[in-house]
């Protein structure tokens, strides 16, 4: 439907549509966007203001002009009832265009995948910019403050994206409505050089015109003074002069209107009820029952909902047309105006109301709506103890949650709220919200809904399935889910497939804890209980626990083929927290054995297919993985960007993705040199170590050690290294590190002990056939420590020189250069230092690249670190401080979110996004998101 142009005057003719009052600096704007789009210029518009300013009357004319000017116009509307439906007024406005632009067949194969918004932002946009290669476009969506999420979100890209398309984005919005997300997208559009209108009040001399265009005479004072009581809003005047008409109140003399009495009319005074009563019986009865359907609605919905025949309403419907109350929208009717449907549902007591609408839903449920175009409804009208909506809201979530995890929680929680005390199915239901929650980021939530929950459990398989979806990797320590999987295991009574899936996270949870003696056996239970079952979950967690064993017995080659395998399972079913684990250990291992690209393709992936489902938990993981990607490639800035955009660690739960946070910006300091922020992170992982035996416990290990080593504490750090396997299951990120640190160490210390132990991790790295050539590379380098061997140092520099580890490689040409000046090779022993100290140098390397510049003047060489003036532009030309800004945002975040996050004011923020953007020339977030990954 397309605003609407006819207006009736106070005598109930038809008139033409009258000339618009006081906008003349609006249609201006718009008269210069509309001339811009003919000459190939892309842009946005937005149209602000409060109901009833004369947003959709600017739009009429802006349609009028394109008109004139051969501009297509595309209309789309959103719509209150259909704010769970993804993408509905972006589809209304492209996909039912005539001709359609885009792929309806593409649309539908889809369905409600996670894929959908993915396909939205790249193929819809490329269908869109085929359109305007072939005639200019103008896109419009009114009301985009009661836009779903999904249309929101695509907004910040699609409208943002390529001003040198001409397709014109213009939308109108209801000033202060709509959430967060409607806020926020605003803002986006706004910092990407949207032209914003925002319609005021009119003017008392337009407001005059517009009462003598009505009455098509002279207005008289005391009509005037009654017209200001609308403050200028143009819907209420019309309304105002409307009704008195309606009430007889209007005399026309002499072509001058005159107000009878001071009052203002019964229509404003007793609301929507007095025009209601001015209509027919049958009229008033069916635009009442209109007011809680859905803001768009059939004749065929609404005879069923007054169990009458559609035909019987044709003089009723025909009578509220007549009225101005409803119009026409293509196969639809809806009201003319949002404040007439809420004005006449106001109206209604609530308890009728209420009871309409969840009527409303269920006749439209039995005609084959889905859960999620109902679900508005349902959230406001259904009782406690509707089984109906219970079910609907439920499947509504389920729909919802692939994009939109939020949205899907909160409607999983009002299904909980409906639900009985003692209902049978209440232990599922809290468990499949916990799963919302935290794939929301609301852990505190989840948490107080899960405890509650446990405290009144009526089953044993209730407490199970909550206590299975209760614990995160993000919040709870290793132990903390360990003792919360052998709960629920030593319940009675529980079923298979939970016992299976609460087997398949403990052998999981166990494998990260490092209880050797427990971890093998507890797998293969677990894979026992999975195969028994053929549960997907526990199959995953089962093989996934079993690859993570694997990689550290020497056959990380085999791991990474078994994560492949369960990634593309895990791909052919739903989204759950176990899916997600296997691509992020899929990606890591991808890292940990050289393949940095690919493990780059894997992280980017995993971060849009994230984003595309609205799960801020698997956002944060990919966000840590991208801060080790980073680390393992050199670019320590980015890592320490990526590293600090995280929480830090809590002290009273350390997990495993704060100690990897940790170790990175550990790692970092350390190598350039930051002292103050190698210190917080050496006191973090002293807080962390008394964790006991666990990836948390090996990552503070290592820090401590580090710290030690590069104070040249040989002791101190010969002391953490004491008794830690340096290359064990799972594998983590700097393990390889360690290995040598260990060998470095250890040829230090002239310790035995660390000796063997670092020749046992070289038999390991060199195990599996065919090799894996990084991996080949360290243990040549390690044995060349422990062993002074010069040829080997060479050899193993030579290898990693080809590696994606560049610091690594650095580090095996300093040490051949150490030693080569040792065994009186000076020539050799500077060109291997050379290498290293320009290793270094590139990736920021500080500390390394002054330790190696020391060792070049004992032979007679001055090497000096050359401090570059920061680029102008660029990705090297970011502070650190707008590094990390740029990295959230790029993850998802908004302004608001960042400045949480980073204790920063909402101001500072903006300004830090201003100059990256500048810096970067970029102006929207789906060009920052395209600039990272050209940058990986």
């Amino acid at each position: 439907m397309r605003p609407s142009t006819g207006r009736s005057d106070v005598g109930g003719e038809r008139l033409v549509t009258p000339p618009i009052r006081g906008r003349a600096d609006e249609l201006t704007v718009i008269d210069a966007l509309m001339t811009a789009l003919v000459q190939g210029h892309g842009g946005v518009l937005v149209i602000e203001g409060p109901p009833g300013i004369g947003k959709s009357r600017l739009l009429t004319e802006l349609m009028a002009l394109a008109d004139k000017r051969g501009v297509r116009t595309l209309f789309g509307e959103a719509f209150e009832y259909q704010q769970a439906v993804p993408f509905f007024s972006l589809f209304m406005a492209t996909l039912r265009a005539d001709p359609p632009v885009g792929d309806a067949q593409a649309l539908r194969r889809l369905g409600s995948s996670a894929d959908l918004r993915y396909w939205v932002v790249h193929d819809l946009a490329d269908a869109i910019y085929a359109a305007a290669a072939q005639t200019p476009l103008a896109i419009v969506l009114e009301d985009i403050h009661w836009a779903d999420n999904a249309t929101l979100l695509a907004l910040r890209s699609l409208a943002s994206a390529r001003p040198d398309v001409p397709v014109l984005w213009v939308l109108t919005a209801r000033t202060g409505a709509g959430g967060p997300a409607v806020q926020e997208t605003l803002s986006v559009l706004q910092r990407a050089d949207a032209t914003f209108v925002r319609v005021a009040a009119m003017s008392p001399g337009a407001v005059a015109d517009m009462v003598c265009d009505v009455v098509r005479a002279n207005a008289d004072e005391s009509l005037l003074n009654l017209a200001a009581k609308a403050h200028g809003n143009p819907f209420l005047v019309g309304e105002l002069v409307g009704g008195l008409g309606e009430e007889g109140r209007l005399n026309v003399s002499a072509g001058r209107a005159l107000a009878a009495g001071h009052a203002l009319p019964r229509r404003l005074g007793a609301g929507m009820q007095q025009r209601l009563d001015l209509l027919s019986a049958g009229a008033g009865e069916v635009v009442r029952v209109a007011a809680v359907l859905p803001d768009q609605f059939s004749a065929g919905l609404l005879a069923a909902m007054l169990d009458r025949q559609p035909a019987s309403l044709m003089s009723a419907i025909e009578e509220a047309v007549r009225a101005d109350l409803l119009v026409e929208d293509e196969e639809q009717l809806r009201f003319r105006h949002d404040l007439l449907r809420d004005a006449t549902r106001q109206s209604l007591p609530q308890s009728l109301r209420r009871a309409m609408e969840r009527q409303s839903a269920s006749i439209m449920l039995s005609r084959g709506a889905a859960p999620a175009e109902v679900a508005t409804q349902l959230v406001r009208s259904a009782e406690p103890g509707d089984s109906e909506a219970i079910s609907a809201l439920r499947a509504a979530a389920q729909s919802v949650g692939h994009s939109d995890a939020s949205a899907a929680a909160d409607l999983s929680q009002r299904a909980l709220e409906l639900l009985p005390a003692d209902d049978g199915d209440r232990g599922s239901l809290v468990a499949e919200t916990v799963e919302l929650l935290n794939r929301a980021s609301r852990y505190e939530e989840a948490e107080e809904l899960a405890v509650a929950a446990l405290s009144e459990v009526a089953s044993s398989e209730e407490e199970a399935e909550i206590r299975l979806r209760f614990p995160t990797l993000h919040k709870h320590s290793t132990q903390r889910r360990v003792e919360e999987n052998r709960r629920a295991l030593q319940l009675g009574d529980i079923s298979e497939v939970t016992r299976a899936r609460h087997l398949g996270w403990l052998a999981y949870n166990l494998a990260l804890h490092d209880q050797r003696g427990q971890r093998r056996a507890a797998a293969n239970e677990a894979a026992a209980a999975a195969a028994s079952t053929g549960d997907l979950e526990a199959t995953i967690m089962a093989n996934l626990t079993l690859a993570l064993l694997d990689d550290g017995k020497g056959h990380a080659g085999r791991s990474v083929r078994r994560l492949e395998e369960l990634c593309a399972l895990a791909r052919a079913s739903g989204v759950t927290a176990a899916h997600d684990l296997a691509a992020i250990h899929y990606a890591y291992l991808l890292a940990v054995v050289g393949r940095l690209d690919e493990a780059a393709a894997q992280v980017v992936e995993g971060t849009q297919q994230a984003r595309r489902e609205g799960n801020a938990m698997a956002l944060d993981i990919w966000a840590t993985w991208d801060g080790v990607v980073h680390l393992i490639a050199g670019r320590l800035s980015a890592a320490r960007a990526a590293a600090e955009s995280l929480p830090r660690p809590q002290r009273t739960a350390v997990t495993e993705l704060d100690m990897i946070r940790t170790v990175i910006l550990a790692e970092v300091a350390a190598r350039a040199d930051d002292r103050t922020l190698l210190q917080q992170m050496v006191n973090d992982a002293r807080d962390a170590y008394s964790t006991g035996p666990s990836v948390v416990g090996r990552g503070a290990t290592y820090i401590l050690a580090l710290a030690a080593w590069q104070r040249d504490d040989v002791q101190d750090a010969m002391r953490w290294l004491g008794d830690i396997t340096l290359f064990e299951s799972p594998l983590w990120p700097q393990v390889l590190d360690q290995v040598i640190l260990g060998a470095r160490v250890a040829s230090a210390a002239g310790d035995a002990g660390l000796r063997a132990r670092v020749l046992q991790a070289t038999d390991l790295l060199e195990r599996e056939q065919p090799a894996i050539p990084l991996f080949t590379g360290v243990a040549e380098y390690a044995r060349g420590i422990l062993e002074r061997d010069a040829q080997a140092l060479l050899a193993a520099a030579d290898v990693l020189h080809s590696s994606t580890r560049p610091l690594l490689y650095a580090a095996a040409a300093e040490d051949a250069g150490a030693e080569l000046a040792r065994t009186d090779h000076p020539d050799k022993a500077v060109d291997q230092l050379n290498n290293a100290f320009d290793t270094y140098t590139e990736h920021e390397a500080l500390a390394d690249a002054r330790r190696v510049g020391r060792e070049l003047r004992r032979l007679g060489v001055e090497r000096r670190i050359v401090s570059h003036p920061r680029a102008k532009t660029g990705w090297d030309s970011l502070t650190d401080a707008e590094l990390k800004v740029v990295n959230l945002i790029a993850q998802g975040a908004t302004n608001r979110d960042v400045a949480t996050q980073l204790h920063l004011s909402l101001h500072t923020v903006k300004t830090h996004v201003h100059n990256a953007f500048a810096k970067l020339d970029i102006n929207s977030r789906a060009q920052l998101t395209r600039f990272m990954r050209a940058s990986d």
